[in-house]
């Protein structure tokens, strides 16, 4: 069984941040050390997944934003860099961790979203799973106010590589990607439509480009069959 823990980032240790370096280096291409440090610390939290022997086996960081859209400000947490040590995929407690935390910091914001990037299909399909309205998808187009918002974070965070045209960070500069083998997409996972439509909007996610994605941190917006395994509270 593993265990979740969310924690301000001055408070990890060295000794921490190998063991994440060491899983990402793990399962992902052309990662750096010093750029890893450097985007850490410029977080806010980060969430750790440890085995019961306490063994770090995952981990997320955070990042507070707010957006200036002109006629008002807007609020969300970004997520950086994520992995999942393959033996536990399928497990659901970074994200149920993840979303008692972040859905109780933004009870009090009328408008609080997820920014979230995807270079692979299975972080986009986080979103179809829990969401009943996130932004892009094949379902409907991005109504206008959710793209204003998309376009905001990401030039803010990437400003030289997003491009507003694609949704999609198309990375100038060599840029970490995950390993051959770890999340490979092939006809049967073609077969999903979200899948299919991930790999329409980043055709570039093999060479690590980022899809930018947005979703409501609000619980009318997630799919009532599953506020009870969240929130140990019942769908109603």
């Amino acid at each position: 069984m593993l265990k979740g823990e969310v924690k301000p980032i001055k408070d990890f240790s060295q000794d921490e941040l190998a063991s994440m370096y060491a899983i990402m280096s793990q399962f992902y291409d052309d990662t750096k050390e010093e750029v890893f440090y450097k985007d850490f610390y410029n977080k806010d939290y980060c969430l750790v997944l440890h085995t019961e022997d306490g063994k770090l086996v995952g981990f997320t960081t955070q990042k507070l934003m707010e957006l200036d859209l002109g006629d008002r400000k807007v609020r969300g947490i970004f997520s950086g860099d994520t992995i999942i040590h393959k033996d536990y995929w399928g497990d659901m407690e970074l994200f149920r961790v993840w979303a008692n935390f972040w859905f109780d910091y933004a009870k009090d914001d009328d408008e609080f979203y997820w920014f979230l990037i995807c270079k692979g299909h299975k972080t986009y399909r986080i979103l179809p799973l829990f969401w009943t309205e996130f932004y892009p998808n094949y379902r409907c187009e991005t109504p206008v106010e959710m793209q204003q918002i998309i376009d905001a974070y990401a030039t803010v965070l990437y400003p030289d590589d997003y491009n507003p045209k694609t949704g999609v960070m198309e990375y100038k500069s060599v840029k970490d990607k995950l390993k051959s083998g770890v999340a490979d997409i092939g006809e049967r996972e073609l077969r999903n439509r979200d899948v299919a439509f991930f790999c329409e909007k980043n055709p570039g996610y093999i060479n690590g480009n980022d899809l930018a994605c947005v979703a409501k941190i609000d619980k009318e917006v997630l799919k009532k069959n599953l506020r009870e395994f969240l929130f140990n509270e019942s769908a109603k």
